[in-house]
């Protein structure tokens, strides 16, 4: 991959499960500095693209991670730190 890494987390405020991922992704140090963190509620289109599937991570632009991939376990917390670095 060329150029510097960027994670986005597309979610909302008050949102429990993008708050989650977002402290996973913050704690594996190695992504931490390429979080970005956009609110769907500011934007209509990411709203309408998003608003069922929040949180949804990209990675450099291509979609890795969504809500329906999260278990009640939390077996995807060890899934993914793979899904981000491809």
């Amino acid at each position: 991959m060329s150029g510097p890494l960027e994670v986005v987390v597309f979610g909302k405020e008050g949102c429990h499960l993008c708050d989650e991922v977002k402290a996973e992704i913050a704690s594996l140090g190695e992504f931490a500095d390429a979080l970005t963190v956009v609110d769907i509620e500011k934007d209509s289109g990411l709203r309408a693209r998003y608003w069922m599937r929040i949180p949804v991570v990209t990675v450099g632009g291509r979609e890795v991670f969504e809500a329906s991939m999260m278990d009640l376990k939390g077996m995807w917390r060890k899934r993914l730190p793979g899904l981000l670095r491809g």
